[in-house]
């Protein structure tokens, strides 16, 4: 009883350890991308979306399309568009519920905070400019987004 209880905890631990290590290495972009953010020392967004999702349409278009926007994010951040229909581990991993979905990391890849569905400019900008300044190191969001409105 003893080995057989011991045998399946070890199964399980293998598949554990084994699905661990192949959530990142199912996305060679995803690894390049968290290298050099740590390298350079800045933030990274992961932008979850499918290509039949009309809202990830809206936010390419009318938010990360964005004049603004776009020069925040190619000065300041490490974007990697994820598209969950090649790369559902990732979106496993981040346990994305639906799309769009923004998560932020820090460069180091410790996550920050994630910014469901389709965000339009003013808000967006907020987000970046909360994760770009470090403000989530000692203000909660919500509060962060109430002394801005």
């Amino acid at each position: 009883m003893r080995i057989l209880r011991f045998c399946t905890v070890g199964a399980l631990l293998f598949l554990l350890l084994a699905c661990g290590q192949t959530i990142g290495a199912a996305d060679p972009q995803y690894e390049k991308t968290l290298q050099a953010a740590k390298k350079d020392g800045k933030p990274v967004m992961l932008y979850f979306w499918s290509q039949t999702c009309y809202y990830c349409k809206q936010m390419e278009k009318n938010t990360l399309a964005d004049k603004e926007i776009g020069a925040i994010l190619d000065k300041d951040f490490y974007l990697l568009r994820i598209n969950v229909e090649k790369s559902p581990d990732l979106a496993k991993l981040y346990q994305v519920k639906g799309y769009p979905s923004s998560w932020f990391l820090e460069s180091s890849g410790k996550r920050i905070i994630e910014a469901p569905g389709y965000i339009q400019k003013p808000l967006f900008k907020k987000i970046l400019e909360y994760v770009k300044g470090n403000h989530y190191k000692n203000t909660d969001i919500h509060e962060y987004l109430k002394k801005k409105t």
